[in-house]
């Protein structure tokens, strides 16, 4: 059977490349934090700390405006941009690295029973991509950030909508004078003539023609003009 990406990565992470048992599974429990079912009469559980609300707040707000993250993030549809986003970004993969298991046999890695409730999820996952976020603390109601929520430090993420500056923004810089056409200079020829002249030095022409005139420069430009008229 092929699963979606969460499903996959689900399996993978808890079952590895184990064969899925013919051991059934009951009582199927998905909350935050934890996964629980009972499997051929034994207690099986599956449990990791669940995403920070700040981050899936800020993920949450992120996602807005972008149809198939939003669907994604309401656990519509599993999504391998989501995934990876959550990994990438925030350091909160949507399947952790760290997932503590528990059977009342004896729970060790190789256990039927886990392998058994590890495809039971992902074919949920694969039915209603919502399990998986449910278990990851990744819902709606944990998305509203509250006032008590807010980043002690600033290595947490935070929604941009967020921030408040306060303060005024200082003066611009002067613009540093720079010659009419200066840029086309830099550049070179366009190699693309127009009327028997290349494209740059008709631009040029036209930066020149259009650039604001100093009145300084015109006075004294004036000033020669009737220097040798005078004399």
């Amino acid at each position: 059977m092929t699963h979606g990406t969460w499903a996959s990565e689900f399996l993978q992470a808890v079952a590895g490349d184990g064969e899925r048992p013919t051991l059934e599974v009951g009582a199927l429990r998905v909350g935050e934090g934890t996964i629980a079912a009972s499997v051929d009469g034994c207690d099986v559980s599956l449990a990791a700390e669940p995403v920070s609300r700040r981050v899936w707040a800020a993920m949450w707000r992120f996602a807005r405006g972008n149809a198939p993250l939003e669907a994604a993030a309401r656990g519509r549809e599993q999504s391998e941009h989501l995934d990876h986003l959550m990994h990438e970004d925030w350091d909160a993969p949507l399947v952790p690295a760290r997932i503590r298991r528990s059977c009342s046999c004896d729970g060790t890695a190789g256990c039927a029973h886990l392998v058994a409730l590890a495809h039971a999820v992902a074919d949920e996952i694969d039915r209603d991509p919502s399990v998986l976020l449910r278990w990851r603390g990744c819902t709606p109601e944990r998305a509203e950030l509250s006032p008590a929520d807010e980043p002690e430090d600033e290595s947490v993420p935070v929604p941009a909508e967020g921030w408040l500056a306060t303060g005024d923004l200082p003066a611009p810089r002067p613009l540093r004078p720079l010659p009419a056409g200066a840029v086309l200079k830099r550049l070179g020829p366009a190699g693309v003539r127009t009327g028997g002249l290349d494209l740059a030095e008709v631009l040029e022409r036209a930066y020149v023609a259009l650039a604001p005139v100093d009145e300084s420069s015109q006075v004294a430009s004036e000033t020669d003009d009737d220097g040798p008229d005078a004399a």
